[in-house]
């Protein structure tokens, strides 16, 4: 008998093929069969799960050491946790747009941003919240990596570190978002706003975890870190609208106060008339 994976020869007794680790035996396709195989493949929805996202909490030192270290089957791996916290995600955007989309107040409270320009930010939001939320890595990792690294972290380790900690705290706060934007659609922009403070904090203290700073040295260290964050969010920002300027998604006309519109507007038929 071979393995119909990679045609290993195999032993009768054999349930697992010892190169690949596939089954020997395979079964009838079921939706129970198929569901199992989704979760197993794409989710890995074990006791591993629950395992890191408790530890994620009390000791997230171990979680995320554990794995860059090389420990990588008592808790779900990286990859595997950012799957969990996009498809949430996904999911919220799904319910934003689909039941909550024109109750949603993009423009922070202002009263003069031009209806337009938040119409149009609203859809790419929405569009493309995959790639924003994948954006929040290079944003933090490479401040992390400067700044928090007695534990001679690379930067590519450090996308780990972040993964996990972003993963976790998108999951946590899963069923708190959802439920406040039933409750209060309008002002949810502003829940999230004090949302990403918390996130803020949530990754200091991730990162104070990993690197054990004094308190002093770390106050100093974080201070500099939200600097970092907060510029390089600015200029993520600024290259976006660049971008979204020059393929003509956005008119300059766009950016215009809603007063500034209707001067204009008030001149023209002064002028006309």
């Amino acid at each position: 008998m071979n393995c119909k994976n990679c045609a290993t020869a195999l032993r009768l007794e054999y349930r697992f093929c010892p190169t690949c680790g596939a089954k020997t035996e395979v079964q009838r396709i079921t939706f129970k069969a198929l569901i199992r195989d989704v979760v197993d493949r794409f989710f890995n929805l074990d006791n591993s799960v629950v395992r890191t996202l408790t530890q994620m909490i009390v000791r997230p030192e171990a979680v995320i050491g554990g794995y860059i270290s090389g420990l990588r089957k008592r808790y779900l791996n990286p990859i595997s946790y950012l799957g969990i916290a996009l498809t949430l995600s996904g999911i919220m955007i799904f319910v934003m747009q689909k039941m909550y989309g024109g109750e949603i107040d993009f423009t922070g409270g202002a009263e003069n941003v031009n209806p337009e320009f938040t119409r149009k930010w609203a859809n790419i939001a929405f569009d493309f919240n995959a790639v924003f939320f994948l954006l929040y890595f290079p944003v933090l990792a490479l401040p992390a990596f400067l700044l928090f690294n007695k534990v001679r972290y690379n930067l590519a380790e450090h996308f780990v570190v972040l993964v996990y900690t972003i993963a976790e705290f998108s999951i946590l706060t899963f069923p708190i978002s959802l439920g406040f934007l039933i409750y209060d659609a309008e002002h949810y922009m502003d829940f999230s706003r004090y949302t990403l403070l918390v996130t803020l904090a949530y990754v200091l203290w991730v990162l104070w975890r990993i690197n054990s700073y004094k308190f002093l040295p770390f106050l100093g260290r974080s201070i500099a870190f939200l600097a970092m964050v907060v510029f390089l969010f600015f200029v993520l920002i600024m290259g976006l609208m660049v971008v979204l300027i020059l393929t003509g998604y956005f008119d300059l006309s766009d950016f215009k106060p809603v007063e500034t519109a209707q001067a204009i507007s008030s001149s023209a038929i002064n002028w006309a008339s």
